[in-house]
């Protein structure tokens, strides 16, 4: 190629540059860049982001340790800071502090922090246990269908449980102008839980039971302080979900249920919340198990504790029937942090009731478990 060539596509590529690398450059004064903190976010719904645009302003360094994005051009005049026009709505993105309460973390009930639908996270407990039964459930059935099939279940079993949530959409209009609202997102979620007979060497170790379920819901935040001062009687949060359960098995142990619910969440302290969940039966023609609200009731309830470095936690869940033939269940799951990673937790569980299993929604039985869980 001759030297006219290269001189030639060495300025196209330049001019080409150009632009760009003036566009990546533009450097704004912080008035410059308050006003567009309030052209980004310029809803009352959205003042905590616009607040969270304001103190990156400030605190520029600070800002640079939570957002990699944005770039400070320290030869500047004093009073002004460098952002780039493609990355200027990273601005105001500032990941959740971890100052925040469970709820706050798990369900982003303030206005920090930018998702999209491809992000994941985790939703119910994500676990891998070694769990041990005393009363095995050899022939399962229900009123609708009968079973005589002996299975011979060992009494151990290794349970495992993949639970993740995505949002779907957020700020959504309408909502986020109701009173009291702090966050109005929509999620989706999907939970297997499964239950492997894998220390049964002479049945070839099958899998006994596959739990699916996926669910959608609308989840508010809710603002809780009156006059700058939380009240613990109001719920920090309300969710409005639609979930299916089943065990995807052909008769007779196929068991499948669908539900609405309201599940209200209370911070009771700084390290104590409490979830309570009442939902309704959706009617079916063809039901694998009419009695199921015999045995699992109208609703849950869950309390949570963690340490104040949240290392520790320990979650109760409770079941319970309301009628005269009381039937309940207890879930205790106790976690801690190991090899001082944050997401790596020893876990202990412990339940006793009906209900350990769609399966065994009219079985009572008692298992204890050990092993390691993922995530909060």
């Amino acid at each position: 190629m001759s030297n006219f060539k290269v001189k030639t596509m060495r300025a196209l590529l330049l001019v080409l540059w150009m632009p760009t690398a003036l566009l990546a450059q533009e450097t704004v004064t912080v008035e410059q860049a308050l006003i567009k903190c309030k052209k980004l976010y310029p809803n009352d719904f959205e003042s905590k982001k616009r607040l969270s645009c304001f103190d990156s302003i400030n605190t520029p360094q600070e800002f640079l340790e939570e957002v990699a994005t944005t770039q400070v051009n320290s030869p500047e005049p004093e009073g002004s800071i460098q952002i780039t026009q493609a990355q200027s709505p990273t601005i105001a993105i500032v990941k959740p502090s971890s100052k925040l309460s469970y709820l706050e973390r798990k369900w982003r009930l303030t206005s920090q922090g930018d998702w999209s639908v491809s992000d994941f996270e985790t939703y119910k407990s994500n676990y891998l246990l070694v769990t041990r039964t005393n009363n095995a459930n050899d022939a399962p059935q229900s009123p609708s269908q009968l079973n005589s099939v002996d299975r011979n279940l060992d009494s151990k079993d290794l349970k495992f449980q993949i639970s993740l949530k995505t949002e779907m959409m957020s700020n959504i209009p309408l909502i986020r102008d109701l009173p009291y609202v702090t966050s109005s997102r929509i999620w989706a979620a999907y939970t297997q839980q499964s239950n492997w007979q894998l220390f049964d060497s002479e049945a070839s170790r099958p899998l006994r039971e596959n739990n699916y379920e996926p669910e959608i819901m609308l989840s508010l935040g809710i603002d809780n302080e009156v006059n700058g001062e939380k009240k613990r009687y109001i719920p920090r949060m309300l969710n409005l979900g639609l979930v299916h359960q089943s065990n995807g098995r052909s008769n007779p142990i196929s068991r499948s249920w669908n539900r609405v619910y309201l599940e209200g969440g209370w911070e009771l302290t700084d390290r104590v919340s409490l979830m309570v969940r009442p939902w309704w039966r959706t009617p079916e023609s063809n039901d694998d198990n009419p009695d199921i609200e015999k045995y699992l009731g109208y609703g849950d309830m869950s309390i949570r504790w963690e340490d104040e470095v949240r290392k520790n936690a320990a979650t109760l869940t409770l079941r319970n029937n309301l009628r005269d033939d009381n039937k309940g269940y207890a879930q205790l799951d106790l976690q801690r942090q190991v090899f001082n990673n944050p997401y790596l937790k020893l876990h202990l569980m412990a339940s006793t009731g009906y209900g350990a299993s769609l399966l065994d929604y009219n079985h009572d039985q008692t298992i204890l478990g050990i092993g390691i869980s993922l995530g909060e």
